[in-house]
Parts: structure tokens; C-alpha cells; sequence
């Protein structure tokens, strides 16, 4: 096995400062780490596959059920709306889409299609200095896109790795408990690096799913709540006992199941002779502690039942902000609401809302309690 090699961002790859705004007012800081924004490149591409007609009122859907907000493909149309719900800076990822991208919109290798979305996404950022922060994609079971992720890592300034919770599909469906994702977890575990984890635009299941947008509602949570479970089963978190992971959606209906888990890793196969191969859980300590040490998860889900069961699940100072804002044209304020009511502490909000993405994604952020970016003074 290869020795993983830590490395090290350039200095100011990503410069963001907070400050008072050129009237001296100052803002509570809100990092949105669950934004896919696409730029007027891949916009045009998608107009190009069929995917939305630009000459036709927003939204749209097409033949594949593609739902297309004008907030997710103008871009220059949400920012306003994102700074005024109160958004400071946001995490730019696509990890959970790269194979649809690569497959069926781009047509290329997922090599070439990691290419263009992080072309795509520092063309982002510099249009937006100081409020927007990068991940680097990748694709978690193709080892041959990590000189691409190390690149962006280094030279883009990126802040975690993105990739999707499942890829393939029916019984070639594979989740991030395979073997052939295990240089991702060296890697990151080695360098110190969070991975954003998002489910697929298809979920498992997806196939029974596709009457009343349940693919979405349901599907996709479902889909981070099998990943997470066998994650954890398969022993990953023992093996890279360093290794932090995000998984979005509230960590998907894994708070609910959580139990059942527990009671199953307690039974396991103790007293079957012959315990079928594969099977048994490997897990040395209880699922609900990997919550306490390895997992996070962010916010979105529209849902104060949601918020208090991940809270309750992973701890205040595990839970962070997210809004999945663009795909969905609306949320940001919502989930703001969500939180606060939620959390009534002013300390546990600011948790959420910034000072835990801030340190395991090493913003850079300055810790204070009232904050806006210092790119509003240029504005």
C-alpha cells in the first residue's frame, strides 16, 4: 500500500475576510455549506442537452423529470436573494452529481467532467470574490480522479472533498463501504480533509420513486441513511478513527433508524454458527458513537423535528448550516428560522451557522460574534 502523503492548500487560495459593511452595520455570519451553483457555461450546456429551454419561463421540467428553478440556472439572478436571507459565504459542491454530469450531460470521462466543473467553479468564485469557497469533486470509486482532487485541493484553495453517497444502479449499485473507495479515506483521513457526502440525482430505489417528486423527498435521504449505515458497519470509521464526514439532508432518516441499528450491531450473528460471509457488522463501538466523532451533518430538511433529532444525534457543535439553495428556489431564510427556534442559545445558533463549519473546513473565519464579509465594503 502506498504511503498517502499530507498536503498543504497555498497560502491564500481562498482569501476570505469578515468585517462591518461600508454603513458600519454589522451581520450575523451564515455559511451556507450546501450550495451546487452552476455557472453560464453549464447552463448553456444544459439548454444544449435539452435539459431547460432558456427562451421559456422558469421553472421547467423535461422528459427526464428534471425540475429547473431559475435559481439554479441564473445565478446572477440568486446571489441578491442569498445575501439578503443573511448568507455571508457558501460551499460551492457538485460531488453527489458527477456521474450524471459526466454521463448524461457532459458526455465525457469523469476525468474530463471533474475538469470543467472545477473551471466552472473558479470562474465562480473569482466572479464572487470573498462568498464563495470551493470543494474539490471527485468520484470516490475511481482512484485515477485523485491527482484532479489533489490539484484543486492545492491550487484551488478547496475546503473538503464532495462526492456522492451510492453510485451505479440495481445490483450494480455501490456504496462507499466498497473497497475501491478506501483511497479516499486514506487520503483524506491522512490529510486531514472533511468529505461532503450527497446522494446521487438517482437514488437507490429511485425506480418505484418517481410518481409525486418522492425521489427527492424521499429517495435521496434514503439514500445517505444506507451509505451511513454501512459505513459504519463495515468497520470504516475503526479503520481511520481521524476521518471526518458531512453527510447532508440531516444525515438522511438516519436519526430515525438509528436505534435499530443499535439493537442489530448488539445481536449481530452472536450465537449463529457459520455466520454467512459479509454479513456480520465489524464496527467495534456502538453506531451512535461514530455520530459523536466522525459524522456531521448540516440542516437541511425543512424540519425543527429533523433539527432536534440531528442535534440530539450528532451534538449542537456536530450540526451545520446548509440550504440546498438553487436547485430548491427557496429555504435559506426557512432553515434560518428553523434554527432559531430550535436552538434559543445564541451560542448553539452561531455553532450551526458558522463556527463549526469554520473550523473542520478551515475557513479562516474571524471569530467574533458579529460579522459580515468584507467584500460588502466593495459593494
Amino acid at each position: 500500500m502506498d504511503v498517502v502523503q499530507p498536503i498543504r492548500g497555498e497560502k491564500g487560495a481562498t482569501p476570505i475576510g469578515l468585517d462591518a459593511d461600508s454603513h458600519g452595520t454589522e451581520h450575523r455570519a451564515i455559511v451556507d455549506t450546501h450550495r451546487h451553483p452552476i455557472g453560464p457555461k453549464l447552463a448553456a450546456k444544459m439548454a444544449e442537452r435539452g435539459f431547460y429551454d432558456p427562451k421559456q419561463e422558469l421553472p421547467q421540467t423535461n422528459t427526464q423529470d428534471l425540475i429547473g428553478y431559475r435559481e439554479f440556472y441564473d445565478l446572477e439572478y440568486a446571489m441578491p436573494k442569498a445575501r439578503e436571507e443573511g448568507v455571508t459565504l457558501c460551499l460551492a459542491s457538485n460531488g453527489g452529481e458527477v456521474e450524471w454530469f459526466a454521463r448524461d450531460l457532459l458526455k465525457v470521462s469523469t476525468g474530463d467532467a471533474l475538469k470543467i466543473l472545477n473551471d466552472e467553479y473558479l470562474e465562480i468564485r473569482d466572479r464572487y470574490p470573498g462568498e464563495f469557497a470551493l470543494m474539490a469533486n471527485a468520484h470516490a470509486l475511481e482512484e485515477n480522479c485523485r491527482p484532479i482532487v489533489e490539484e484543486m485541493l492545492r491550487k484551488g484553495g478547496a475546503k473538503a472533498i464532495a462526492v456522492a453517497s451510492s453510485y451505479g444502479d440495481g445490483s450494480d449499485r455501490a456504496f462507499l463501504d466498497s473497497p475501491k473507495a478506501e483511497w479516499l479515506w486514506e487520503f483524506a483521513a491522512a490529510n486531514d480533509i472533511v468529505v461532503h457526502i450527497h446522494p446521487p440525482m438517482l437514488s437507490v430505489g429511485h425506480e418505484v420513486l418517481m410518481q409525486y417528486r418522492l425521489n427527492e423527498a424521499v429517495g435521496r435521504p434514503f439514500d445517505s441513511t444506507v451509505n451511513g449505515a454501512r459505513m459504519i458497519a463495515s468497520g470504516l470509521f475503526d479503520r481511520h478513527p481521524k476521518l471526518q464526514v458531512l453527510i447532508v439532508h440531516m444525515g438522511g432518516e438516519l436519526a430515525s433508524v438509528l436505534g435499530r441499528l443499535e439493537f442489530n450491531w448488539r445481536l449481530n450473528y452472536k450465537g449463529i454458527r457459520n455466520p454467512p460471509a459479509g454479513k456480520p457488522y465489524k464496527n467495534d463501538r456502538p453506531p451512535s458513537d461514530y455520530f459523536k466523532t466522525n459524522i456531521l451533518v448540516d440542516c437541511m430538511g425543512f424540519n425543527p423535528i429533523g433539527l432536534r433529532a440531528a442535534v440530539e444525534m450528532c451534538g449542537v457543535d456536530r450540526v451545520v448550516f446548509g440550504s440546498d439553495y438553487g436547485p430548491i428556489p427557496y429555504g435559506i431564510k426557512e432553515h434560518v428560522q428553523i434554527v432559531e427556534d430550535v436552538l434559543p442559545s445564541p451560542a448553539e445558533r452561531e455553532l450551526v451557522f458558522w463556527k463549526t463549519s469554520n473550523r473542520v473546513l478551515r475557513l479562516g473565519l474571524v471569530d467574533t460574534d458579529l460579522v459580515t464579509p468584507a467584500f460588502h465594503q466593495s459593494r
